[in-house]
């Protein structure tokens, strides 16, 4: 899906939109996705008041509860963040069946750390999935 939309008009600005409907993070997500769509982890850092004040990528075809203490590493490291969206590419795989349990460890490994998990954008040629 992501590989045959339009460019984003309207994307939030850094440190003063709020990123909080699922438009505007697929409009973030978009712009960092590479293209042809490649395994890969984008993750949405954002403040408390949901802006936006990171983006960083991981280029692995790891599930996710294999990178999720490199994702809070890294995260930690950006003193305002207190929310993360995490959005996969795997390059026309579909969403796997122990996609929920990965995301329900996720999401406690992150909120151990104090940062909260919002949701998980899956992402395949022609398909997004979402977990929260």
């Amino acid at each position: 899906m992501l590989e045959t939309i339009t460019p984003p008009i309207d994307v939030p600005r850094a440190n003063l939109d709020p990123i909080t409907t699922l438009s505007e993070k697929l409009a973030v997500f978009s712009l960092a996705l590479m293209r042809p769509l490649r395994h890969e982890t984008i993750v949405l850092c954002c403040d408390s008041s949901q802006r936006g004040v990171g983006i960083f990528a991981f280029d692995t075809k790891l599930k996710l509860t294999k990178i999720i203490d490199r994702i809070i590493g890294s995260a930690i490291k950006i003193e305002s963040v207190a929310t993360i969206s995490l959005c996969t590419s795997r390059a026309g795989d579909s969403q796997l069946a122990t996609d929920q349990s990965q995301f329900t460890i996720a999401k406690n490994r992150c909120q151990n750390a104090g940062i909260t998990l919002i949701d998980w954008l899956l992402v395949a040629h022609g398909d997004v999935q979402i977990l929260n």
